[in-house]
């Protein structure tokens, strides 16, 4: 399997939009969350998290592919 250059900095571009994509996604989140608090309720926040861990990785996963296959395409 043959990487590259191009690629790997579609990639890279890739990864920084979706960090601040996800940065937009989770404070709309906590923002609604907040309207509704989970008081007493330990498990309601930890699901909270554990949802914010998987959007991250499945958005950063979502944006390196989508920047690595840019980058790639617009090389030729």
């Amino acid at each position: 399997m043959e990487i590259s250059l191009a690629g790997l900095i579609g990639g890279f571009v890739g990864a920084v939009i979706g960090v601040m994509d996800f940065g937009m996604i989770a404070a709309l989140l906590r923002r609604a969350w907040e309207n509704k608090p989970a008081i007493g309720d330990q498990g309601l926040t930890r699901r909270r998290e554990a949802l914010l861990k998987v959007a991250f990785v499945v958005n950063l996963a979502v944006f390196v592919a989508l920047g690595y296959w840019f980058g790639v395409s617009m090389t030729g």
